[in-house]
């Protein structure tokens, strides 16, 4: 009965966040936004959601919303059943077809993987709603060599990688992303990941840091320093790559970023939130390099004990 109450107080918190969000960001709760939280409420024990807001000069899309296991701890593959059911009914209730073939052959290539901790299902929902779509990242053990889950996905991604940086992501890939849109498109994320302190992320990291410090500029290096975790988002669909940095204390943010009107009311909202454990800002260098932000995404993961 206890076990009971307290998974369904986990779920309710789960919509409090999502509401929450959407009232501070003006959010429509346009389909197929119902459809993700059907599924957060099936998920039992400890899971919460993510939201994060796109920025695009004077544009906000802040439908934006992703699970979240805390604390990390294996989960795989429990959570696959929840997310085939999830894109059957993306499918099925708006009559699109999304291509999952990069996914389902990822997943049936490492479905016994004991390398990997879980995966997660997000939506994100843009103006169009062929620029919508459902994001899935699988998250790997970094205290495990990552070497063949990270080769199965750099080979589905299609992407030509020098030899230095394809060490770098055999050796320190930490996220592996699908994000399926709706229009049929299938972009992948091949991220490696370095702590700011050595040692503190398993065995991340002693590739992935020297590579910054060699082909990245100081402004990039010096906030990475900073930071708590560092993320480089790699992808054939990507120019350039996409920087992920995470903090965890909010407050720490403004000394290294300056936003454009909108960043400061996402980063204004985030203050006054009382559960706030992690924030992270995803930014290009190139966008870096400007006196104040006008491209870039904003997450921040809630989460209470109770």
């Amino acid at each position: 009965m206890l076990q009971n109450i307290q998974n369904n107080r986990f779920k309710d918190r789960r919509i409090q966040f999502i509401r929450a969000h959407q009232e501070a960001f003006d959010v429509e709760p346009t389909f197929p936004l119902p459809l993700f939280e059907e599924i957060i409420i099936e998920i039992e024990g400890i899971c919460s959601v993510k939201p994060s807001c796109k920025v695009e000069g004077s544009q906000l899309l802040a439908g934006r919303y992703e699970t979240v296991v805390l604390p990390m701890r294996k989960t795989w593959p429990k959570l696959l059943t929840h997310t085939f059911k999830f894109l059957d009914k993306i499918e099925n209730r708006l009559g699109v077809r999304l291509n999952r073939k990069s996914f389902e052959q990822f997943v049936a290539a490492h479905i016994g993987s004991r390398k990997i901790m879980d995966n997660t299902i997000g939506i994100h929902l843009s103006s169009k709603l062929e620029d919508s779509s459902v994001m899935l990242y699988i998250h790997l053990d970094t205290e495990e060599d990552c070497e063949e889950l990270a080769r199965t996905a750099i080979a589905l991604d299609g992407g030509h990688y020098s030899d230095e940086l394809t060490q770098v992501l055999i050796r320190d890939m930490g996220v592996i992303g699908f994000e399926l849109f709706f229009d049929g498109r299938t972009h992948l994320t091949l991220c490696p990941v370095t702590p700011a302190q050595p040692g503190s992320l398993g065995n991340r990291g002693k590739y992935l840091t020297p590579y910054i410090q060699k082909y990245f500029s100081e402004k990039v290096n010096s906030i990475f320093r900073e930071s708590s975790i560092f993320k480089i988002c790699f992808s054939k669909a990507y120019a350039r790559p996409v920087l992920g940095f995470y903090f965890k204390n909010l407050k720490d943010i403004p000394k290294y970023f300056r936003f454009n009107s909108l960043g400061d009311r996402i980063y204004g909202f985030c203050q006054s939130q009382t559960s706030i454990i992690f924030s992270g800002v995803y930014v290009t260098e190139q966008e870096l390099e400007n006196s104040r932000l006008e491209n870039f995404n904003f997450y921040y993961i809630r989460y209470e004990e109770y």
